[in-house]
């Protein structure tokens, strides 16, 4: 406890007042000065750089006149248990409570019994009611669109649903995946092995070949349908996609999941269709673009890799995936760079949370194109003169931000705070006392400590400058015309909005050229900038979580034809006539 002098503390706030050119009042300036044990200078200071001390434990302040206050009082009587307990009768017939022991004779139905006394009716009980949580109907059952709006509109897109809300992730996947032009083309014009001397082709009983003949039968209804909403039920069947059974489980994870278990189906069937036909093309060689890592340093969201295709023939087979894995996911100079040789069709991210995020959420920023020149063979030592040439420019950002750093903070205290501090002081606090030559050093100190300010000021804006020059040339290095020739476009976007249930995934797909926000049977054209900053269930924890990015096609490029099945092509108004998909047998012509 700190006892003071009220005449010298009245006489201190007084100067602090006048100080502040009368901007406090006594009262702000009684708290700061006690919150500095008296001392004016340090109070003065600290009011100069804003201190109101409201942070100030004035209780540990005492004047002599509030010393008999504060002098322990005695303690109140402790409260006396009574004898006998109080009850309040609540079985009791007459009007309102009666408060006093109860005269009512025992009543086995008013009984009470200890609380953690094993009992196999509770424990039926709470299994019931967990049963109840797990199998609880959340409104998400599926509702097939009244018959007047089930009629496709000319150039939209169609929705691919399924009958249980627990697939409904797994239904956007393959959703997503058609409207990637490489995968839709190349579903198009797969056809199965024939034996000898046949004509049509069964359906497989199991096997990749299943359930590429599945997702025909769907791509087919996708492209040729005049109905907007298609069942996904059958298709989803063949692939058993794991159900999103629980609010806990991230559908992310379970879409990842999935999608690895389709891209492995379509790699096994396009591997063998090309060692079949031996034709090497592009629409049959390449693989199947897998999920890569990387990470963004202004969000909490990072890219999980994942990997699906295997060794052929015992040879070690290097995809798209794996090398961008290695590199995009670390960030150390001496990492062993390794190269593709062939990039991939189609490449997919899963955005996933990394750690704990404070404060406001950030969105995740991903970019409409995406560019893997940089680690194709042919471009690897130019690239790698980038990376050096980057390195070089941290290293000098580096340098600059430790040199600022010494120029505004020493042992841990802000320089140029107190440089502005001692300016006013020379300024607007010291007295001459009516002495010229002390007036004339006062306003030397001042003029020459403006100065100083003045050249750190201006050593660190220069400094600044610098800094953010080189970061911006550092970031577009690779940016450069070589090393953007293998582009890949943004296809499709899958976002969570931090809920569960049926409507509370959609996604974003761009078709001819037009993106478009699919959500259960809810169809609706929305812009580019919709698609890259969308920021529903940010708050939540969710958002995006899976992009499909594919090679970009020639400038005006579309796919106008498409070469399915030849008796479904020749019989498209068979699809206005049910509300599921159509099956088929694939007849060769």
């Amino acid at each position: 406890m700190h006892y003071h002098d009220e005449a010298k503390e009245s006489n201190s706030i007084e100067i602090l007042t006048t100080l502040m050119d009368g901007s406090v009042d006594h009262e702000v300036a009684r708290r700061v000065l006690r919150k500095f044990d008296g001392d004016v200078e340090k109070a003065a200071s600290a009011m100069i750089e804003g201190d109101r001390g409201e942070d100030t434990q004035s209780s540990l302040w005492t004047s002599h006149s509030q010393m008999e206050i504060n002098q322990p009082r005695p303690l109140a009587p402790a409260a006396v248990r009574p004898s006998s307990p109080i009850n309040i009768d609540l079985t009791a017939s007459q009007e309102g409570p009666m408060f006093g022991p109860s005269e009512r004779p025992p009543d086995a139905n008013w009984a009470m019994v200890p609380s953690n006394q094993n009992d196999v009716a509770a424990d039926d009980l709470d299994r019931a009611i967990q049963a109840s949580f797990e199998q609880a109907d959340t409104g998400d059952e599926y509702q097939p669109l009244p018959l007047d709006q089930q009629w496709r509109k000319e150039g939209w897109p169609v929705t691919l649903r399924p009958t249980k809300h627990t697939m409904v992730y797994a239904a956007l996947v393959l959703h997503a995946l058609f409207y990637v032009p490489q995968i839709r083309e190349r579903v198009a014009n797969w056809r199965p092995a024939l034996p000898e001397g046949a004509t049509e082709a069964e359906p497989p009983k199991n096997g990749p070949e299943l359930l590429m003949w599945k997702l025909v039968e769907t791509f087919t209804n996708m492209d040729l349908a005049k109905l907007v909403d298609l069942d996904a039920h059958e298709v989803l069947e063949g692939f058993k996609p794991e159900p999103w059974s629980n609010p806990a489980q991230s559908p992310g994870e379970l879409s990842q999941r999935f999608f690895e278990k389709v891209a492995g189906a379509l790699d096994k069937v396009f591997t063998h269709e090309f060692i079949r036909t031996g034709q090497a093309n592009a629409s049959c060689s390449s693989n199947m673009g897998t999920a890569i890592s990387t990470t963004n340093p202004e969000s909490s969201y990072k890219m999980l890799p994942s990997s699906v295709s295997k060794p052929l023939d015992g040879a070690k087979r290097m995809t798209s995936s794996v090398v961008l894995s290695a590199q995009l996911s670390s960030n150390k100079d001496d990492i062993k760079r390794q190269v593709i040789f062939e990039p991939s069709e189609m490449i997919a991210f899963h955005l996933a949370r990394s750690g704990t995020v404070t404060g406001e959420r950030k969105p995740f920023k991903y970019p409409k194109h995406i560019y893997l020149d940089q680690f194709l063979k042919e471009n690897i030592e130019l690239a790698e003169s980038k990376r050096v040439q980057q390195r070089d420019l941290h290293a000098e950002i580096q340098k600059l931000v430790l040199h600022n750093k010494s120029l505004t903070h020493f042992n841990d205290k802000d320089t140029l705070a107190d440089l502005r501090s001692s300016i006013y002081y020379y300024e607007n606090v010291a007295d001459a006392k009516g002495d010229d030559e002390r007036a004339r050093v006062t306003q030397i100190m001042a003029k020459k400590l403006k100065n100083i300010l003045a050249q750190v000021e201006k050593e660190i804006k220069v400094s600044d400058i610098n800094i953010a020059k080189m970061r911006d040339q550092a970031a577009t290095l690779l940016d450069c015309p070589e090393l953007q020739r293998a582009r890949y476009d943004l296809r499709a976007v899958l976002v969570h909005d931090g809920l569960y249930g049926r409507k509370h995934l959609y996604s974003y797909v761009q078709e001819k050229g037009a993106w478009w926000r699919i959500e259960d049977t809810s169809i609706s054209q929305v812009s580019e900038a919709n698609v890259l900053e969308d920021s529903v269930g940010l708050h939540l924890g969710a958002g995006p979580y899976l992009l499909l990015y594919s090679m970009a096609l020639p400038e005006g490029a579309e796919l106008l034809d498409l070469q399915w099945p030849p008796p479904i092509k020749a019989c498209p108004i068979l699809f206005a006539c049910q509300n599921t998909y159509l099956t088929f047998r694939i007849r060769l012509m």
